[in-house]
């Protein structure tokens, strides 16, 4: 099987942007307020500051999604590398769906079933994303992904049964 790869970059939510706002804001007060009445303000600048780039530097997110040999591997992207998220061979695979899908019904918030909910989906507009419930480790996962046509039939391909698109 051929080796399919997929990036997604997630993208700034519009209350990221206020937040990242507020914070920078903020930082530039107490700057402003240090100068003008105390230099005990340097200290709230100093940790504001501090505080929006550790912020901008955690919520930067990038995911690959490789298929290869029957596998789908999620990897974190980071400046340093990368980290290995989820390796679930297709046979796992219990449910491949739309969100609005009966067929994950029993998986949302509030129905029977609990399960670990993981989000690798960019957030941009107009990009479909799908509902996968696979088994990880002896545990049912619910994993929302951004995947391409190709991907989807692929995995068609080695489990029929679990896709529903």
């Amino acid at each position: 099987m051929d080796r399919i790869s997929i990036h997604v970059r997630r993208t700034v939510r519009p209350s990221e942007r206020v937040l990242k706002g507020a914070m920078l804001a903020l930082a530039i007060l107490f700057l402003l307020l240090g100068i003008m009445l105390s230099r005990g303000m340097m200290l709230p600048c100093f940790l504001m500051a501090m505080a929006y780039l550790w912020y901008d530097h955690a919520t930067k997110r990038d995911y690959e999604y490789v298929l290869e040999n029957d596998v789908l591997k999620i990897d974190r992207l980071m400046e340093r590398g990368r980290v290995t998220l989820h390796e679930i061979p297709f046979r796992e695979f219990q449910v491949l769906a739309r969100p609005d899908d009966p067929a994950v019904a029993p998986y949302r918030k509030g129905s029977g079933e609990k399960v670990k909910k993981y989000d690798y989906t960019s957030y941009a507009e107009g990009v479909p994303w799908y509902t996968l419930i696979a088994r990880e480790d002896g545990e049912t996962v619910k994993l929302l992904l951004d995947l391409t046509d190709e991907a989807i039939r692929v995995i068609r391909r080695a489990n029929r049964a679990a896709v529903r698109v």
